[in-house]
């Protein structure tokens, strides 16, 4: 997913390109589509995997997602790429909830923060490579050579897949999942996403973002009415009693927000303040994402040694001293080496640190037969933070003038420091260890 999102970002300005002026939207709308579908069916493919088979379902996402990047590689109009990315969200919601739970799942307790830091090095690798590897298809060969190249790739993992997996999944029960709490968890949480995509745009006080808004409140009371008074919900209830897994999941809410809403900002000062180029201003955000590879499996295995907990209370708080050092030295001239890098480094150890750190503390205390649906529900929290943190992004880093937009960004930067430390707070107390 972490590839896709890098490789898609770039190529998208070429693939609105590519087609009439008139059909842009339906493309824009192609990102909208696969955000939405994949939130929303991410608590339902939790479920089933727990159920069914987390090896079957993230074989049959990988099959999905193939299908779909391929199609979006041969698209002959603007409505297949918009099915495509629709089809490729719902793939990618497959592959989401069960990829970490198979692993963690096969992996002896003592061991398994060291894992969670390896995977979360692994997905910043993806971070890195996602852009260069997309500009340089599109250069010599076009937008759809970079659908292609994802589909080569889930061609491979599809194959090495079946070969070496294992399964794993919690016995059959005989009482099917109640329908009213798919149906309107689907819905609810769909609305949330798209109020959340589509704010700024649409406007946040517009009618018809207003009226989504009550419609996404209604829906998600009905949805946790229903959940509450059913014997087998969408929502495992159960899991959410467990304190220590709401605390770490509230966490990595706020936590997802705070980067979001750091790492979308950036971009847009080096670009419309300082006037760098796009290619120019990837390169000097690279050194995070670099960064972010090099100590998030050393940051496991402390994990290990001394606990989750300390790891997340002290890395919610060292992105505030990048952010200090930001608002004491960054101009609205430019100055990299000796301003912005520093502080980006900072915010990214900060980031790092408490990045993937919360997802394996929410799935170490759970039942490993409720990996599934617990990693489907943490991710839910964290997809929902993430978009919370672009439209922050996105909304915050506007303005007039340069000026303008210089002092929002430095509101920003506040907000940032402000949420991850309210993400480290939930933890502040927590028995997590």
């Amino acid at each position: 997913m972490t590839l896709d999102l890098g490789i898609t970002a770039v190529s998208l300005p070429e693939i609105r390109a590519d087609f009439d002026d008139s059909k842009r939207e339906i493309i824009n709308w192609g990102a909208t589509s696969y955000l939405v579908t994949m939130t929303s069916l991410l608590l339902l493919f939790g479920r089933l995997s727990d159920r069914y088979g987390r090896r079957k379902l993230f074989l049959i996402g990988l099959s999905v997602t193939t299908l779909a990047v391929s199609l979006a590689a041969f698209t002959p109009n603007p409505e297949i790429f918009l099915l495509a990315r629709t089809f490729q969200g719902a793939g990618i919601a497959l592959l989401v909830p069960t990829a970490l739970a198979m692993v963690l799942s096969d992996i002896p307790q003592k061991h398994q923060g060291a894992a969670v830091g390896l995977w979360g090095s692994i997905g910043a690798t993806a971070g890195v490579l996602g852009p260069i590897s997309s500009g340089s298809l599109i250069e010599f060969f076009g937008w759809r050579a970079t659908f292609a190249f994802l589909a080569v790739l889930g061609f491979i993992a599809l194959v090495a897949g079946i070969r070496v997996l294992n399964e794993s999944y919690l016995p059959e029960t005989s009482e099917e999942l109640n329908l009213t709490t798919v149906f309107s968890g689907i819905f609810s949480i769909g609305l949330v996403t798209l109020v959340l995509l589509q704010g700024n745009e649409w406007g946040w006080v517009s009618t018809k973002i207003l009226l989504f808004v009550v419609m996404a409140i209604l829906a998600t009371w009905f949805f946790w009415a229903s959940c509450k008074r059913s014997s087998s919900p969408l929502l495992d209830l159960e899991v959410l009693k467990n304190h220590k897994y709401r605390q770490v999941t509230i966490a990595a809410g706020f936590h997802q927000i705070a980067f979001f809403a750091f790492f979308f900002s950036s971009p847009i000062l080096l670009t419309e303040i300082w006037g760098w180029s796009a290619i120019k201003t990837g390169f000097m955000i690279a050194p995070s994402m670099v960064l972010a590879i090099l100590v998030q499996t050393p940051f496991g295995i402390l994990a290990d040694r001394f606990g989750y907990r300390k790891l997340i209370l002290f890395g919610g708080f060292i992105p505030s001293i990048g952010v200090a050092w930001w608002l004491l030295t960054v101009k609205i001239e430019p100055s990299y080496l000796s301003a912005f890098l520093p502080g980006l480094l900072i915010v990214s150890l900060g980031g790092a640190m408490v990045g993937i750190t919360t997802t394996g503390a929410a799935l170490t205390v759970v039942e490993h037969q409720k990996l599934g649906i617990a990693n489907a529900m943490h991710q839910v929290a964290r997809r929902l933070g993430t978009t919370m943190g672009v439209a922050l992004a996105v909304g915050l880093s506007s303005g007039s003038d340069n000026l303008k937009i210089f002092e929002n960004i430095k509101v920003l930067w506040w907000v940032v420091a402000l949420t991850y430390v309210l993400g480290s707070v939930f933890v502040w107390k927590s028995e997590i260890e």
